[in-house]
């Protein structure tokens, strides 16, 4: 049956945007700006696309690639944070696992810019913690000074790790009674 009327319209007036991935993530501010987060399936990168809001009354806007694949596993699971200040994007962070199932980030900040890599200090990844490989368990929370990312830790496999940033660096510890 032929579709009619409006909703002909919005789906015959705009083309779907291609996009082939594995796993995701997204953030949001209140006024509907949203950035997502997927692994390409075809090379393996991590890409951010950016969407003017909510995909009824927002559109695509770009992508880019954030992490080149040789810094990511094959099927990484992704988990990214979002802090604001007055409603602006003040630091948005991606959390990865790498191909050696290091614990890995990359991030923007409204001062720096974006950082991240092998070699990024600030970064999680500076750390060295390890995730079990092939795990797929990983979340990340943010809120004013902290920094908070889950994961199954190498070291401690039967339960959940959090790495935690307060301000000072970061720290790890596992899920305990």
């Amino acid at each position: 049956m032929p579709l009619k009327g409006a909703l002909a319209s919005s789906l015959t007036a705009n083309a779907v945007v291609p996009i082939s991935g594995t796993n995701m993530g997204a953030i949001t501010l209140a006024n509907g700006d949203t950035r997502m987060y997927y692994q390409d399936a075809n090379n393996g990168s991590i890409i951010e696309a950016a969407i003017s809001n909510a995909f009824n009354v927002g559109h695509f806007e770009a992508s880019q690639v954030l992490v080149p694949s040789a810094e990511v596993r094959h099927n990484s699971p992704i988990a990214v944070s979002v802090e604001t200040v007055n409603g602006e994007y003040a630091q948005t962070h991606t959390f990865f696992f790498s191909p050696d199932n290091v614990l890995s980030e990359y991030f923007w900040d409204d001062v720096s810019g974006t950082q991240g890599g092998p070699n990024c200090e600030p970064c999680i990844t500076s750390k060295g913690f390890v995730g079990e490989p092939g795990n797929q368990m990983l979340y990340a929370l943010a809120y004013p000074g902290v920094l908070r990312v889950g994961f199954v830790s190498a070291g401690t496999p039967n339960t959940v790790s959090e790495a935690i940033n307060t301000g000072s660096g970061w720290s790890v510890a596992s899920l305990t009674n």
